[in-house]
């Protein structure tokens, strides 16, 4: 890489920031893809209609689609199992997707430059501005700093659980074969 790296990132975090971020971009098309076949429509179409949609959202959208098209119950709870993961991650998505980083308190740590230095008593908050406060329950256990470690781990798991995913879909026919990527290409 011939550009400087910004701040305290190296070219291993970059890579693996973009690894994750590909990944949770592969889950969001495979779920457009489910809801393009169980309406019968092409894919397209539901990535038009889909593309202002956050993880969760689209997440939450492909659920209820299946659920409301009656998808069989040991189906839409693997489609659950499978998207529960990305789902547990997808605010570490975000925090690459939309924070600087700067080094984090443990040693090889780096975190997201949010109001710091901070005191040890304040957490960032993961909810709407708008959220009630008796609705929000901070998590005392939100992860705010990452090592190499943490990040390939985290890279691996999304790639791992995204290769299942997709295999299972496709054995149970919940993925057009015209839309499949692995099908050899149509003339």
């Amino acid at each position: 890489m011939s550009a400087a790296i910004p701040g305290c990132l190296t070219e291993r975090h970059l890579t693996l920031f973009g690894t994750i971020v590909q990944w949770f971009a592969r889950h969001e098309l495979l779920m457009r893809k489910i809801m393009a076949t169980v309406i019968g429509s092409d894919s397209a179409a539901v990535i038009l209609l889909t593309r202002g949609l956050s993880f969760g959202d689209m997440r939450h959208a492909v659920l209820d689609l299946l659920r409301h098209r009656r998808v069989p119950l040991d189906q839409f709870d693997a489609v659950y199992r499978y998207l529960e993961l990305p789902d547990a991650l997808s605010t570490l998505c975000d925090k690459i997707e939309h924070s600087t980083w700067i080094p984090g308190p443990s040693p090889s740590s780096i975190q997201p430059d949010w109001i710091l230095p901070r005191p040890r008593t304040i957490k960032p908050m993961y909810a709407a501005a708008d959220t009630r406060s008796e609705d929000f329950a901070e998590d005392d256990d939100e992860k705010v700093e990452y090592t190499l470690d943490d990040l390939e781990e985290a890279a691996e798991t999304l790639g791992r659980n995204y290769e299942g995913f997709s295999d299972y879909v496709r054995e149970v026919g919940l993925i057009d074969p015209r839309m499949d990527e692995r099908s050899p290409r149509r003339q």
